[in-house]
């Protein structure tokens, strides 16, 4: 990366790990713990870090909250509760209703009015 420049401190580390490191010669009593070791997945003594949040979870069945029912969904306005970021049950395809859908939830009662055009229901 010799033809760009970094111009913050979050792109001057990022500078400083793509650079090569100085070679030196490590020997075991210098590092005894081998935090300078190459760390691949192999390894058992190293874990993977796996930053938090609900990207990289596969949970299906978001459309539920986290007791398994519906009634305690997270609303856009609840977006700073614990349990609506934190144990990834937040829906993320709700819009904000503030500056871009007011009327988001115009269409939540619709199932119970429908079942009021049925004429007949079977057991």
């Amino acid at each position: 990366m010799k033809h760009l420049k970094p111009i913050n401190r979050k792109a001057q580390r990022i500078d400083d790990l793509a650079s090569p490191a100085p070679e030196t010669t490590l020997d075991a009593a210098s590092d005894p713990l081998g935090e300078d070791d190459v760390v691949a997945l192999q390894q058992k003594t190293h874990q993977p870090h796996v930053p938090m949040g609900c990207t990289l979870a596969f949970s299906p069945g978001w459309e539920v909250d986290a007791g398994g029912g519906t009634a305690g969904l997270c609303q856009p306005v609840e977006r700073d509760i614990y349990d609506c970021y934190v144990s990834c049950f937040w829906p993320v395809q709700v819009p904000d209703h503030v500056n871009y859908s007011p009327d988001w939830a115009s269409n939540c009662a619709s199932a119970a009015k429908d079942w009021r055009n049925l004429d007949l229901v079977f057991p």
